[in-house]
């Protein structure tokens, strides 16, 4: 299991009916670890509801509750993680760390493993091992809890699959490339409208909207987290309905049906 800053972790537990205190990045993490740590978990998210993780910055109180903290699960590769890991481990270096994306090979460096259910089995893997190295006591309680939740994602896995098995269109534009894992699994398309975290030049525009225009596209997908005025416009002018979807909904497998839904109701449009 790969750990960072903690050669010799150290629990702050004091008891073994104290809970675990966990910390994660992004609010389906703390799904994750909430499904497969159940009573015996304490889980904290840093970054807030509606807050972009390229930018949102770690509050004091936020650090110094880490210092508390027994284990942190990291998404691998998101910009939050680049920019604040050191400093969040300086805070607490007996604290063990782990990143979830150890076992999946990334696409291009793509953090954006949690959207795929079949990828969130193996982040939830990566949190049972993690539990069961700082709290081995309750090893069993998180075994079954780890089958339940690999039961629940290939429930999940099936429903997507039939919602989209038979939409007429399978290509997509999204303002922010958050969906590639969610489309490689479906067999979608994801066209992105920002690059590299900028927005489109004229140019550019121009060249989406002939190219988008050309495919038939008729989702364009958006987030709350970033701005839709670019896609608004471009929806607008190819005939395309514009579909928010949150790609960082706590309630993880509620939202991903609901984008199955949304997405097999306007994929299927003439």
């Amino acid at each position: 299991m790969s750990k960072t800053g903690c050669s010799s972790h150290q629990p702050a537990m004091e008891s073994t009916d104290s809970r675990v205190q966990v910390f994660v990045s992004l609010l389906p993490q703390a799904y994750f670890a909430e499904k497969v740590g159940g009573e015996h978990v304490q889980v904290s998210v840093l970054i807030p509801p509606g807050a972009d993780p390229h930018t949102y910055e770690p509050t004091p109180q936020q650090m110094k509750d880490l210092a508390k903290a027994d284990l942190y699960l990291k998404v691998g590769t998101i910009e939050f993680e680049e920019m604040w890991m050191d400093r969040i481990v300086d805070v607490n270096p007996g604290m063990l760390v782990v990143d979830t994306s150890q076992s999946i090979d990334l696409i291009d460096q793509d953090p954006h493993i949690w959207l795929s259910p079949n990828l969130a089995r193996q982040q939830a893997q990566s949190i049972y091992q993690a539990l069961i190295t700082i709290d081995a006591a309750h090893q069993p309680d998180y075994q079954r809890n780890l089958q339940a939740f690999q039961g629940e994602m290939d429930q999940l896995d099936q429903y997507i699959k039939e919602q989209l098995k038979n939409i007429k269109h399978r290509e997509l534009l999204v303002f922010h490339p958050a969906w590639r894992y969610f489309c490689a699994d479906y067999g979608l398309e994801e066209i992105a409208i920002e690059q590299e975290g900028k927005e489109p030049t004229v140019q550019e525009m121009v060249r989406i909207i002939n190219d988008a225009r050309e495919k038939g596209i008729r989702a364009v997908i958006v987030s709350p987290q970033h701005s839709t005025h670019q896609a608004e416009a471009i929806a607008g002018d190819i005939g395309a309905e514009i579909i928010t979807l949150d790609p960082l909904a706590r309630d993880y497998t509620a939202n991903l049906r609901q984008a199955a839904d949304e997405l097999a109701r306007a994929l299927s449009r003439d």
